[in-house]
């Protein structure tokens, strides 16, 4: 291997691992704004339980209030789900053997898997696993904001009801 080719794949490998901390860290982010999101929730209950008065209350509102308050919710998990699976296929023109993500399926045996090992070329490797960690990574990004979106626009319209509850 000549150093031109050492240093892209050292580049790669370096691209790779960064990504890959980026797709963890998105998992830890949502995993501590979801739980903080509902601590936040009870201490807004406990305000609202001081503010409203005896009222009657319909199917309506609790379905409202319910799909307000549980929606951040469920928009946090869904940051913690996409699995590489569910990321889009990346072009395969090369022909990478998936060496770092390994598909069981396509080897029968360990020996097949030492083979298609020693045929594979690394940087293709690294090169395709960098573009499905990427593209992960921005699936979670995308679904995190979209998460704290939600939970800004339900503290919002929170904030929005006590405001009204008690001002009549």
């Amino acid at each position: 291997m000549n150093n031109d080719n050492a240093a892209t794949l050292l580049l790669l490998k370096d691209s790779l691992d960064e990504a890959q901390i980026s797709v963890r860290a998105y998992d830890t982010k949502a995993q501590i704004v979801g739980v903080g999101y509902i601590f936040a929730l009870n201490v807004i209950g406990q305000i609202g339980n001081l503010l409203t008065h005896k009222e009657e209350t319909g199917l309506a509102t609790i379905v409202v209030a319910w799909t307000i308050v549980i929606l951040p919710i469920m928009l946090f998990g869904y940051v913690l789900y996409p699995a590489r699976k569910s990321v889009a296929q990346v072009a395969d023109n090369a022909g990478p053997k998936h060496m770092l993500y390994l598909h069981p399926e396509r080897y029968g045996s360990a020996s097949a898997l030492i083979e298609a090992a020693k045929e594979c070329d690394p940087t293709d490797e690294i090169a395709f696993e960098l573009l499905k960690i990427s593209e992960l990574r921005e699936s979670k990004r995308k679904r995190f904001v979209r998460g704290l979106t939600a939970a800004g626009i339900a503290f919002l319209l929170l904030f929005a009801n006590q405001i009204f509850v008690s001002v009549s």
